[in-house]
Parts: C-alpha cells; sequence; structure tokens
C-alpha cells in the first residue's frame, strides 16, 4: 500500500509540473513566447536605458526625489538635476530625428557580441572577440571598456585587459552592461549563462568587479521561467563567491528588504552609507559612482522592491542614483523576460515622441550610430530572431530539444 500512494504521488506532482511548463527532462517553452520575452529583453533594456539618461551620474549621495516613469526633458524636469547640456536630457527629440531606437553601450556592445557569436559560434575566444572590438569597437566608450580596448589596440588580449595590474578600472559596471546577451543566448540554463557571462565580464574586469556580472545572468537567464523576484535573487546569490563584497551586499540588501519592505529609499541610504565607501578590515574598495558595487545593489533593491512590475522595477532603478541608466537597463532587460514585451508601458515605447505615436515598439527600429561597420538601420524584430536562433542552438546543444507539438514549435530546455 506505502508503494502504491507514493506512485500516486508522484504522478500528482508529476502531472502538476507538465501543467506549469516542466517536464522529467527539463522545462518546455514555446518558441512564440521564447520570441515575446527576447522581445521584452531587448526593448526593456532600451527603455530603462533612455529613461535613465537625463540622470546618469548626476545623484549618487541621494537618490532622485521622485519616482522616474517617463522621459524627462528640461521642459518637464522642474528642479530636478538633469544632464541638461548633451544629447541625454532630449531623449524624445532623439527618437524624432532617429525615427525609432537608437544605440548606446547599453545594447551596442552587445550589439557587436550578437554578431561575433554568429559569425564564429556559441565558443569564440578572446582572440575573436577582441579582433570583434578592434574592427567595431572605436568611439563611444569609457571607463573599464576604453581602457581595455586601448589595451587591445597596444596588442593585448583578454583576460588580461581586464586585470587589476593592466586595468585601473577593474571594479566599475562595464561588464554587467555589456553582458546580459549571454542570458537570452542561454534562457533557462543560468550556469550556462553566467559562465559565459563571466568570460564576457573578464574582457574588462576583475575580482568581484565581476560578481554583479554574474548575478544579473543567472537572474535574466532563470526569469525566463521564474517570477519569484525572491528566489531569483537568492539563486543569483548562490553563484557568487561568499568572500565577495558583492555576496555580502546582496545579503544585507535581502536583509534590509525584509525589515522595511515598503521604502525602498530607506535601503538605498543604507547601500550607500555601506558600500560607496565598503572596508572590511584593511581593505577599502575603490569608490566611484560607476561602481559594479553600488549600482549592481542598487539593482537588487529595484527588483525586490519593484514588486514584478516593470514600471516601478525600472523606476527604482533610476531613481535610485549612480550610473542609473545602465542599472535601470540591465533590470528592465530582466523584467522584459519575466513579463514579456506587451508588459511595457506603451507610453515609453509607443506614445514617446513629441507629436504622434508608433504602431509598433520605437517602430521597430534600432539606428546603429556607434558601432562601426555594422549594419546601420536594423529592425528590432530582425535582432529578437538573430538572438533566437542562437538560442535555439545553445539548447540543442546542451542538450535540449526542438519539438512540434499542436502546430507550435516548443523548445525543452535541459
Amino acid at each position: 500500500m506505502r508503494y502504491a500512494g507514493f506512485c500516486t504521488l508522484v504522478l500528482v506532482v508529476a502531472s502538476l509540473f507538465s501543467s506549469a511548463g516542466v517536464r522529467a527532462d527539463g522545462r518546455t517553452i514555446e518558441r512564440t513566447v521564447l520570441i515575446e520575452k527576447i522581445s521584452g529583453f531587448w526593448i526593456g533594456q532600451l527603455v530603462g536605458n533612455y529613461l535613465g539618461f537625463p540622470f546618469e551620474n548626476v545623484y549618487a549621495d541621494e537618490p532622485i526625489p521622485v519616482l522616474v516613469d517617463r522621459y524627462y526633458t528640461p521642459f518637464n524636469a522642474g528642479e530636478l538635476r538633469i544632464n541638461r547640456n548633451d544629447h541625454r536630457a532630449y531623449v524624445p527629440f532623439m527618437f524624432t530625428a532617429f525615427d525609432g531606437a537608437y544605440s548606446d553601450d547599453d545594447t551596442d556592445i552587445e550589439f557587436v557580441t550578437l554578431h561575433a557569436v554568429e559569425q564564429h559560434g556559441l565558443d569564440l575566444d578572446y582572440g575573436q572577440i577582441a579582433e570583434a572590438w578592434k574592427r567595431h569597437i572605436n568611439r563611444r566608450i569609457w571607463v573599464a571598456n576604453r581602457t581595455a580596448r586601448d589595451l587591445m589596440a597596444q596588442g593585448m588580449l583578454p583576460p588580461e585587459t581586464g586585470k587589476k595590474e593592466n586595468n585601473p578600472n577593474w571594479f566599475q559596471i562595464d561588464p554587467q552592461l555589456v553582458n546580459e546577451i549571454w542570458s537570452a543566448f542561454y534562457p533557462g540554463m543560468p550556469a550556462k549563462a553566467a559562465e559565459r557571462a563571466e568570460w564576457g565580464a573578464r574582457i574588462t574586469n576583475d575580482d568581484w568587479g565581476v560578481h554583479p556580472t554574474i548575478a544579473y545572468a543567472v537572474m535574466i537567464s532563470e526569469a525566463f521561467f521564474e517570477t519569484d523576484r525572491m528566489k531569483l535573487v537568492k539563486t543569483a546569490l548562490s553563484h557568487i563567491p561568499t568572500d565577495s563584497p558583492f555576496h555580502e551586499g546582496m545579503l544585507d540588501v535581502i536583509g534590509w528588504y525584509e525589515a522595511s519592505p515598503d521604502d525602498w529609499r530607506v535601503t538605498r541610504r543604507k547601500i550607500h552609507e555601506k558600500y560607496y565607501r565598503y572596508r572590511k578590515g584593511d581593505y577599502a574598495a575603490p569608490v566611484s559612482v560607476v561602481s559594479s558595487l553600488v549600482n549592481g545593489l542598487c539593482g537588487v533593491l529595484a527588483i525586490l522592491y519593484g514588486e514584478g512590475d516593470f514600471m516601478k522595477t525600472v523606476g527604482i532603478a533610476v531613481s535610485a542614483g549612480y550610473d542609473c541608466d545602465n542599472q535601470a537597463a540591465t533590470c528592465g532587460g530582466l523584467m522584459g523576460v519575466m513579463l514579456g514585451a506587451k508588459a511595457i508601458p506603451q507610453s515609453l515605447t509607443h506614445d514617446c515622441l513629441p507629436g504622434g505615436r508608433w504602431s509598433k515598439p520605437f517602430n521597430d527600429t534600432y539606428i546603429n550610430y556607434s558601432r562601426d561597420e555594422l549594419p546601420i538601420h536594423n529592425r528590432i524584430s530582425d535582432i529578437v530572431e538573430r538572438i533566437a536562433r542562437i538560442a535555439e542552438t545553445a539548447i540543442l546543444r546542451e542538450g535540449g530539444r526542438r519539438i512540434e507539438k499542436d502546430g507550435q514549435t516548443v523548445y525543452v530546455i535541459p
């Protein structure tokens, strides 16, 4: 009787998992759903990038006093401090000029990585990615990316270009914002996404400077199937070395959130007090408004306090300050994966021109004006399809399957 009861229990549990998109040999996702989530990934990054542009590196000691939920310009910013003297303060007008979205380092280095993977495969090596950087990435890069690129020009190859002794910016935010695409290549395979994202992170960074990149790689990959934001954060935490300042910081943010779940500004203040000038024993972390430590932790803050809502999550990521366009782009990509592109407010993707509206997000247009010798005019839907084709290759290589069911293509992800 015990054996029969056990078998009955197994059948019931198996049935529940099957209905939730889980099979005995892996998790399942329809290709249409995969496309929707990859669309959310790319479009979500764009939205976060543009929302944060006016406030990039403006607020550090204190967060922005409002919750950002629109594209601010000098005409509606009031007393808010913004980057008034360059294109970052005029995002809606840039949309009009380009008749769509336009490139920035939150997406255009990933655009280069996409091209390189199409050329060389998912196992492209450091020599191949360095050649891609030298050919395509020659301007509009900063901090650790800029230093790594200069070192490549001198003949140095990654990962030497990211090591402390060679790159004084090894701890900055750069690799987090240019390696999220590995999670889209490896949907629902967080360990593999983390492995390849860390590989990419070491082009520019070293030591704990690569740990936020790993954390977000895990969360974005897992978000193809998981919507519990605390589970996402704790899964990411399990991939970070326990002696890392970022591991300590993630534990703190979780604890501060649980102690004060209704006021993200309390937790943001604690992040600034402890991690903007982090010290432990004889060790003092380097300080910067673009440090991967404080910016990465503000992203965790936004994910936890955002309550699973796209606008609230990305709004908090911007309003937390520091290098907020980058942090918001990462969170926007994550939430776009979790919720799909349709969850992104149309006020940020369709109705965002000074006059008129688009019928598709950003007019289905991505203008690359910053990366040399790559297509200038691109359809966002084409970029999404290109990522999806690589994701299918990765799924099959890692032991998954593609099956046809009820007229739909379904992937079984190991």
